[in-house]
């Protein structure tokens, strides 16, 4: 609450080190702290959409049906203090975390749908860090831009498309991590402790 400038929604949010698709994880909408599933499903689709879009890529947001209307009336920040990627590597899946150098919160860019709660991450081309794992990334806002992305009064392309690019990864690092975090199960901090 501190570090964003929210407040609570009363919704018991815990630290978790394992989130993956189809969990619950906190977002931040509207200045308040909310607790949303992970696959964005838009009011609109009535249903049909089963699983959620785990990720909205960057590039065509403001136009793909899926999202426009979430891109226009309901961004959101998804608050973290790291995220994993998956390298393959001789026919494994070795996986990575990647955090800020110095260890501090940081917010990606989202969409969500308050009626259904739910909430998908942007993603854009992976910088060179992130790259030596997978070729995407979630979009990473720099820090003077994480009132103005949820900020529903503001819906000039201009202005927000520019945010949804690779986050600079000089300040970012990344290591090997257990394939304990394979398993969705598994939410311990040695998901997160370099090898």
């Amino acid at each position: 609450m501190e570090r964003f400038g929210a407040r609570s929604s009363g919704a018991a949010a815990r630290p978790s080190y394992n989130i993956s698709p189809g969990r619950e994880a906190s977002v931040i909408a509207g200045g308040i702290i909310r607790v949303m599933k992970w696959g964005f499903v838009p009011d609109w689709s009535g249903g049909g959409i089963k699983e959620g879009f785990i990720n909205a890529r960057a590039e065509g947001i403001a136009s793909r049906p899926a999202f426009r209307t979430a891109f226009y009336k309901s961004r959101c920040l998804v608050p973290a203090d790291g995220f994993y990627e998956w390298a393959h590597t001789a026919g494994d899946r070795v996986p990575y975390r990647f955090e800020m150098r110095d260890k501090s919160l940081f917010a990606m860019a989202g969409v969500c749908d308050e009626s259904t709660g739910t909430f998908a991450v942007l993603t854009c081309a992976a910088n060179a860090l992130v790259k030596t794992a997978h070729h995407r990334m979630p979009v990473i806002l720099d820090r003077c831009y994480e009132k103005l992305w949820p900020d529903m009064r503001s819906t000039n392309t201009e202005e927000l498309l520019p945010l949804l690019r690779a986050y600079d990864s000089s300040l970012m690092s990344g290591y090997k991590i257990s394939a304990l975090v394979n398993s969705p199960e598994n939410d311990s901090p040695d998901c997160a402790r370099p090898l």
